[in-house]
C-alpha cells in the first residue's frame, strides 16, 4: 500500500534494483535469549553480510547505532519497534511497543517493523496499537513491515506454531488490511514473494556470508535449493548466475 513518494524512495532502498528482491536480516534478537555470542561484537558481521549482498538490516536502534559504519551507504536498515526480554518467559505474545514511527525517521530508519499476535487474550491491545503505527507511517511516508502471528492454540509456541493454513491466512489478511507495504512470512517465494526476511538461520550458520550467496542465488537467479546448498558446500556462492 505504497501512498506517497517517501515510501516509494524508502521502499526503493530495500531492493536490489537489478533483480526487483530484497533480502532482509534480522539481527534484533539480542534481548529475546541469552548466549548469543555471535551479536556481541557484531560489526565485522556485519560489515561480511553487507558485503555478500544483504538488502537491509533488522536492527533495534542501540545495535544499528554500534554497527552503523559497517552498513551506512551499503545497505537499508529497518527498525524494529517492539519486543519483550527473556527475563519475561511466558509472556511473548505480549508484545511491548519500545520505539515511535518519528524516531525511526529521525534515526535514518527505511522502515518500521512491529510484531503483534492476534487472537482472544491479545487484539483488544494489540490492534489498535498496529493502527495507529499504520497511521502515523502512512503521515510520515514510512514503509511498514508488519509481522504478525496467531496466538495458536495450546500446543503453539510463539513465533514458531504450529498454526494452521486458516490461522495464518488471517494473520497475513490483517497486516495486509492494516496498510502493511512489506509482510514478514516463511516459504513464501515459491507463492510469489519478492524476498525474504531470515536472520537466526544465517547468522548463526558456519559460514554466515556464504549463506546470504546461497540465499541469493535462489531469489535472484532463480537456483534451486539444490543448486544453492551445492554452491554453498563448494563455496562458489557467487559464481552462480542463472
Amino acid at each position: 500500500m505504497t501512498t506517497s513518494m517517501g515510501k516509494t524512495i524508502r521502499l526503493g532502498r530495500l531492493f536490489d534494483t537489478a533483480s526487483q528482491t530484497s533480502m532482509i536480516l534480522p539481527m534484533d534478537h539480542g534481548i529475546e535469549e541469552p548466549g548469543y555470542a555471535e551479536l556481541e561484537r557484531p560489526a565485522e558481521l556485519v560489515a561480511s553480510l553487507a558485503e555478500a549482498g544483504v538488502n537491509a538490516f533488522l536492527m533495534r536502534r542501540g545495535l544499528a547505532a554500534f554497527a552503523l559504519g559497517s552498513f551506512a551507504g551499503r545497505a537499508g536498515w529497518v527498525q524494529r519497534l517492539t519486543g519483550r526480554t527473556g527475563l519475561s518467559p511466558g509472556l511473548e505474545t505480549e508484545q511491548l511497543v519500545f520505539a515511535s514511527v518519528e524516531e525511526a525517521l529521525r534515526n535514518g530508519a527505511d522502515a518500521v517493523v512491529p510484531t503483534f499476535f492476534i487472537g482472544p487474550d491479545t487484539e483488544a491491545i494489540q490492534l489498535p496499537q498496529l493502527g495507529a503505527i499504520a497511521d502515523e507511517c502512512n503521515r510520515l511516508g514510512v514503509p511498514l513491515l508488519a509481522e504478525i502471528f496467531p496466538q495458536g492454540d495450546s500446543r503453539a509456541v510463539p513465533y514458531d506454531g504450529p498454526y494452521t493454513v486458516e490461522d495464518m491466512r488471517v494473520a497475513v489478511r490483517v497486516a495486509s488490511e492494516e496498510g502493511a507495504d512489506l509482510i514478514k512470512v516463511r516459504g513464501a517465494m515459491d507463492a510469489g514473494a519478492s524476498g525474504i526476511a531470515m536472520g537466526r538461520k544465517i547468522w548463526r550458520s558456519s559460514d554466515p556470508a556464504g549463506m546470504v550467496r546461497a540465499l541469493a542465488a535462489i531469489i535472484r537467479h532463480g537456483a534451486s535449493v539444490d543448486e544453492a546448498a551445492g554452491l554453498l558446500a563448494q563455496g562458489r556462492q557467487d559464481q552462480f548466475v542463472g
